[in-house]
């Protein structure tokens, strides 16, 4: 389980304010450093932070390679998604198609200082709804798949964008006509999405970006609404500061509050920011927090969502869970050795071991860990309060966010 130290400081140098004043990092913190970095897929950010933060010297190599490594891949991953992007755009903007980059693709160009430290799973472009089927037949003919393609009326009567378009070698996209899916509880005004857009370059091809307002706005929701806080929280918060940090005072707070009580996004809005300010315990203007429409329910809302991220950071393996659950020392005693000393293909699975390999090693290594590492957990999980607890804290949570956005979370890359 991560301590709450080392999520502090892990905190502090993602929202950029890590002084030094609390002391550097131990090495088992920031191996949960690392840890908290990995599970949020905030790795290359967190290695430009901590290496330019006043602890860098006090990093283990081993900690700061993992990092750098991570770093180094998604700058090459971006490169090429970036090349591959723009002829994309560029075959579109031929046929007279103009495209917004959406999400990762505008946020890792056009608002991080350097684009290798905004990860992207797929690339998003919103496109005018009429050139839909004209946009997917240019991708379809330059090979992308897979075929037949869903109907596109019916598919985009419950989705706001086409199926994904695949090709090997190729990132993946997605054609959107909207930022948000059709039979949201809310209505955003697309034209205005549009109006307020800015001719840009991405890599030589032409586009448009929306507005940083915009931008904001849908970031929060995606996270906020779409999400419902549990795929890529993190990483939310920390795109929303950094649009944030890009803009500076040239930011309009009143114009974003105006759109978002107008299209009755203003809850989600709201406790998005909430949620940003307290878990990067950042200074944000209380008028605008006042003028969002929101009730009692957001503020119930924004408590669990604060706790829920944070307890993403001290998640229970299902190993010790089950454990918490068990009774009897004969029960007990059989979950622990057949976890502790698994069988040969689970050995061979989890440590990538070739078939057959010599096992013994591997399990005095493996107890050996367990012991350094988990005894702690062991303990509670033995007396099954602390880790029922906090499962079933998490589980309230959940369901307590998902029931006020009346959404499921979207599929993964969504």
């Amino acid at each position: 389980m991560t301590s709450q130290r080392a999520l502090r400081c892990w905190l502090r140098h993602l929202a950029g304010r890590e002084d030094g004043r609390a002391g550097a990092p131990t090495a088992a913190e920031w191996g949960e450093i690392a840890g908290l970095a990995e599970l949020h897929n905030l790795r290359p950010l967190t290695y430009r932070r901590v290496t330019d933060g006043p602890f860098a010297a006090s990093i283990p190599s081993e900690v700061a390679e993992g990092l750098r490594s991570a770093y180094l891949e998604t700058a090459v991953r971006n490169a090429l998604i970036l090349k591959h992007s723009a002829r994309a755009i560029t075959a579109l903007a031929a046929a007279g198609i103009e495209a917004i980059p959406l999400k990762g693709l505008h946020l890792c160009r056009f608002v991080y200082p350097e684009p290798a430290l905004r990860g992207m799973a797929d690339v998003d472009l919103l496109l005018r709804r009429d050139r839909l089927a004209e946009a997917e037949r240019i991708f379809v003919e330059q090979g992308f798949g897979p075929l037949p393609r869903p109907d596109l009326d019916e598919f985009c009567g419950w989705s706001n964008h086409l199926a994904k378009l695949i090709k090997q070698g190729e990132p993946v996209y997605e054609l959107h006509w909207h930022v948000e899916r059709p039979l949201s509880s809310f209505e955003i005004d697309l034209d205005g999405l549009w109006a307020r857009s800015a001719p840009a370059e991405l890599e030589g091809a032409p586009v448009r970006t929306l507005a940083a307002e915009d931008l904001f706005h849908h970031v929060a929701l995606h996270g906020a609404y779409h999400h419902s806080f549990q795929r890529s929280a993190f990483r939310m918060i920390v795109d929303l500061h950094a649009i944030l940090a890009a803009c500076g005072a040239s930011f309009d707070w009143p114009a974003l509050v105006e759109r978002a009580n107008a299209w009755g996004t203003g809850r989600y809005l709201y406790v998005a920011l909430r949620v940003t300010g307290s878990v990067l315990e950042l200074e944000l203007p209380m008028d605008v927090l006042g003028e969002l429409e929101h009730g009692r329910e957001e503020e119930q809302v924004a408590g669990q969502a604060h706790d829920f991220l944070l307890g993403l950071g001290a998640e229970v393996p299902d190993a010790y869970l089950a454990l918490a659950r068990t009774t009897g020392l004969w029960e007990r005693g059989k979950h622990i050795l057949r976890h502790t000393f698994p069988a040969r293909p689970e050995m061979e699975r989890i440590y990538g071991l070739a078939p057959g390999a010599w096992l013994a090693p591997r399990y005095v290594a493996r107890l050996g860990h367990l012991i350094a590492t988990r005894t702690g957990l062991l303990l509670s999980s033995l007396t099954g309060r602390e880790v029922r607890r906090a499962a079933v804290d998490r589980e309230s949570a959940r369901r307590l966010i998902e029931d006020w956005t009346g959404s499921r979370p979207g599929p993964p890359g969504d």
